[in-house]
């Protein structure tokens, strides 16, 4: 993790910040150090001090990373490599209040809306072949999106680290990719929450069998 990650925590703390930028090699990492500024986050005993909004700056981006991100309370999704010519708008338009985003990552969102035909087949498709997977596969999916690690999934679902890379196997042949990127590309696309429990995967049931929901654009 950059320096950013290790001192982003006690910035909060301690000093009072509008706007909080971090430069990341990944989405992952800007993703920890979202969700330890949220940790630093100032309580009611605190008050008055407001939290500052948080500017990421990563060099790669997927939409699944962007709703990621997004959804950890990013107020700001940079491209290191042009964020020098961003930046200065972007700080501007996160300490206003609204969301800025590289026109990379506004374009994964927008896209939504202005091809709703196209993003309802999607979801229609995604979730056909999540239908696919048995439980344990669908908890696998879902936390390979939620970028766990094989060792992480193996003690969070109480099974070995070889059952694990099974099931992974398992998963990519039944929904044709090749890898995690891909694979997290389809929960996305599904538009269902992630379950990364064995109870909450039974939640998915739902989808068994020829009977898909019905997609609203």
């Amino acid at each position: 993790m950059d320096e950013a990650s290790e001192t982003a925590s006690p910035m909060v703390r301690t000093t009072r910040l509008d706007v909080l930028v971090s430069s990341h090699r990944d989405a992952d990492e800007a993703l920890e150090v979202l969700r330890l500024a949220n940790t630093a986050a100032p309580t009611a005993a605190d008050a008055p001090r407001p939290t500052p909004v948080h500017v990421v700056l990563v060099d790669h981006l997927s939409e699944h990373a962007t709703r990621t991100l997004l959804s950890h309370g990013a107020r700001g999704i940079l491209l290191r490599g042009n964020s020098v010519w961003h930046l200065p708008w972007a700080v501007r338009a996160a300490a206003a209040g609204t969301i800025a985003l590289a026109p990379v990552a506004a374009r994964f969102l927008v896209d939504q809306y202005v091809r709703p035909g196209r993003t309802a087949e999607a979801v229609a498709t995604a979730r056909t072949l999540l239908a696919k997977l048995s439980s344990r596969e669908r908890e696998i999916v879902h936390l390979l999106a939620d970028g766990a690690s094989n060792p992480a999934m193996a003690e969070m679902l109480g099974i070995s680290a070889h059952t694990v890379k099974d099931h992974i196997r398992a998963v990519y042949s039944k929904l044709g990719v090749d890898n995690r990127v891909q694979a997290s590309r389809i929960v996305w696309q599904a538009q269902v929450p992630t379950q990364p429990t064995s109870t909450q995967a039974r939640g998915l049931s739902a989808y068994d069998g020829a009977g898909a929901p019905t997609v609203t654009p």
